[in-house]
């Protein structure tokens, strides 16, 4: 989970820089190409050497070979006997039941549960938050700091840096987790919290710092870029222990709390590069990143929150497993 967290906040911050070098040394039509070949290759490789990891399917595989091996055709699985209950039912009504499964359930969830809206509205805030840097930063670099054409996206590297950086973080906290759980003889989904709880000030001093210590043509601009370092580290903190304590909180309805935070989040970091200019333009960089940090601050309380009332909401909800 680590190392997704971190594949997740590379993107945009090698994005940036690979496509404006592409487009200043070849042409524009290069910072589409590029990605499109990437795509491609990573869509051949899941699909000939990705494994299947879900268990209801790994134990139909197990099933079919044992009736190979033993002749026995009462062996059947869990997923086997639910799909021949279903073969009797019209086509178009198992169609509807599978849509509504796949896409109403994070619909209602997203609606309905206070735990998988609150999640949304943090991570989403910290993603978008990264992607309104992809206009924030050629304000702040090539208007402000008079970095060339690429130059002006290199600072990106910084988030990349903080992203790495908090691998070891991330991995020096699971041990802490496992152990106590292995003391306890049991776990919580609010033990997954204690990352996010310094995430998110780290990502309101990283806008702070960026905004007063970058509005200056004067000051160094590796001052504003430094700023990245704490905010790759605060966004993968928060993204990890988010992520897992929604699987630890819904278990066998984790995918669908997790649709709804991916399609949250994704729809945010599309709409919030669109006001950043403006943004910056009007208010200046300084009081832009202290707007921001702002609103980040406010987004804070909520793993504080879940960690005093997570258990009880849990207990309201049906969708999670009773603890």
């Amino acid at each position: 989970m680590s190392f997704y967290s971190v594949a997740t906040f590379a993107g945009p911050a090698l994005g940036p820089i690979i496509g404006s070098f592409a487009a200043y040394r070849l042409s524009w039509h290069w910072a589409f190409i590029i990605p499109c070949l990437f795509s491609a290759a990573l869509c051949i490789a899941v699909l000939f050497f990705l494994p299947e990891t879900y268990p209801p399917v790994l134990i139909s595989r197990l099933a079919c070979q044992l009736r190979k091996e033993t002749g026995d055709e009462r062996i059947r699985s869990a997923l086997e006997l639910a799909e021949m209950k279903s073969r009797g039912t019209p086509r178009v009504q198992r169609f509807r039941a599978e849509a509504w499964r796949l896409l109403g359930t994070p619909i209602v969830m997203i609606s309905t549960e206070p735990i998988v809206a609150a999640v949304a509205a943090f991570a989403s805030c910290c993603y978008a938050l990264i992607y309104l840097l992809f206009e924030g930063y050629p304000v702040i670099f090539s208007e402000v700091h008079h970095l060339g054409p690429g130059y002006s996206s290199l600072p990106f590297l910084s988030i990349l840096v903080g992203a790495i950086i908090s691998v070891p973080v991330t991995l020096w906290y699971q041990k802490l987790y496992l152990r106590d759980v292995k003391r306890e003889g049991r776990h919580t989904p609010e033990q997954r919290l204690p990352p996010a709880l310094a995430g998110g000030p780290m990502i309101v001093v990283s806008f702070l710092w960026l905004g007063w210590g970058g509005y200056k043509p004067h000051v160094h601009w590796i001052v504003p870029t430094l700023s990245g370092v704490l905010q790759g580290v605060g966004s993968v903190l928060i993204f990890r222990s988010m992520q897992t304590y929604l699987i630890d909180a819904y278990e066998r309805n984790a995918a669908s709390a997790l649709a709804s935070n991916v399609v949250t989040r994704s729809i945010a970091g599309a709409l919030f590069p669109l006001f950043a200019p403006a943004l910056f333009h009007h208010l200046g960089v300084q009081w832009g990143c202290t707007l921001l940090a702002g609103c980040m601050f406010l987004l804070v309380p909520v793993p504080f929150l879940f960690e005093r009332y997570g258990e009880r909401l849990r207990r309201r909800s049906r969708f999670a497993p009773g603890r």
